[in-house]
């Protein structure tokens, strides 16, 4: 098993990410093509127009693949040059496409797609179709990017992009309601169209992580921690909040059934909030820190200063009459002696102030 192991790692080393990227355009081809099949036999052979735009698409899918994987092969050999990823300009262009093939096929073809309809090129087909999104992003981000397992640069990675999968599988599930007519006519009014529009914007929001990524060379630069969690904030607030209040409305307000994605959007929702509490704790905690150290900072100068203003309890002593000796205890010439008064400083341990008072029999 090892040495198998040891040949299949030289093997990948030696494609360099060759078999992710033809992957990923074909998956992104089939995609492109079972959509443009649907259109084209269930409207109108009109809808062959969009295979210039598939053309464009994978045209640019193509060029930043091969754009990338040029500026890793410069930046490993010179850590100075920059990799210009154009992966967020492609992935909005396909989801642009698919989404509105996607609408069309909802608002014209329903009593087709629906899914008590036995044929192959059905609702279920349709969805997986959608669905193939999810590994193609996932193909296309290894594609732009070298970065070790394990390092900071892959962890900066995963806290962007972490849930893209899920937000594409959460959006074709979404879907599925669309997909009975029954279910449909008993729809509220408008709650329709707001499945549609957040089906959209969640197909359209990887954009913005792999934009993010681009500027900030996969993990090279340094983003601050603030901007990784607005991300995360407006990952929430896009996706799953909404989605969530849909599914409460579905459930409740049309007694339809539960999906288990609800649970996924709590969870995230959950994990957000709390990472933002512990963040503004941490702030919180540093601002306090630093508040009582100027406080003390200040009380101990005013200290410093009452104390060099006043004469010691030493000198005060020795005016009085009354003799001041060591700390260490014994005899003094003339009787014992023992020690009657303690008189310590507030900021003994600061300053090391004491003296005691020595009385004679």
């Amino acid at each position: 098993m090892t040495l198998a192991g040891d040949c299949f790692v030289r093997s990948c080393l030696a494609l360099h990410n060759t078999p992710a990227a033809v992957i990923c355009v074909a998956l992104s081809a089939l995609q492109m093509a079972a959509l443009d099949y649907y259109l084209v036999f269930m409207l109108s052979i009109n809808h062959l127009g969009w295979l210039a735009a598939d053309g464009v698409n994978l045209s640019l899918l193509m060029f930043c693949i091969v754009q990338a994987r040029s500026a890793l092969y410069k930046q490993n050999r010179d850590d100075s040059a920059k990799v210009q990823s154009l992966a967020w300009a492609s992935w909005f262009l396909m989801s642009v496409s698919v989404s509105a093939k996607v609408c069309v096929l909802i608002a014209y073809c329903i009593k087709d797609l629906e899914e008590e309809v036995d044929t192959f090129w059905g609702a279920n087909t349709l969805k997986t179709t959608v669905a193939l999104g999810a590994c193609i992003f996932l193909l296309l981000l290894i594609t732009q990017h070298d970065a070790a397992l394990g390092s900071e640069g892959r962890r900066y990675i995963e806290e962007l992009t972490g849930t893209v999968v899920f937000d594409i599988l959460d959006t074709v599930e979404i879907l599925d309601t669309l997909f009975d007519l029954e279910k449909r006519k008993i729809l509220w009014h408008t709650l329709e169209e707001v499945i549609l529009v957040l089906a959209v914007v969640n197909l359209l929001l990887p954009t913005v992580p792999l934009f993010t990524l681009a500027c900030t060379q996969f993990g090279r630069k340094k983003l601050q921690k603030r901007m990784i969690y607005l991300h995360r904030l407006l990952v929430v607030l896009i996706v799953n909040v909404p989605i969530l209040a849909v599914r409460m409305v579905l459930w409740h307000g049309h007694s339809m059934g539960v999906s288990p994605f609800t649970l996924k959007n709590i969870v995230l929702i959950l994990l957000t909030t709390y990472e933002f509490y512990e963040h503004k704790k941490m702030k919180f905690c540093v601002n306090e820190q630093g508040k009582y150290e100027a406080k003390c900072g200040l009380d101990i100068e005013e200290t410093k200063n009452k104390i060099s203003s006043q004469p010691s309890s030493v000198d005060h002593d020795r005016l009085s009459g009354t003799e001041v000796v060591p700390l260490s205890s014994g005899t003094v010439e003339g009787g014992d002696f023992k020690s009657d008064v303690k008189e310590t400083c507030q900021y003994e341990g600061d300053f090391g102030i004491e003296a005691r008072v020595v009385t004679f029999w």
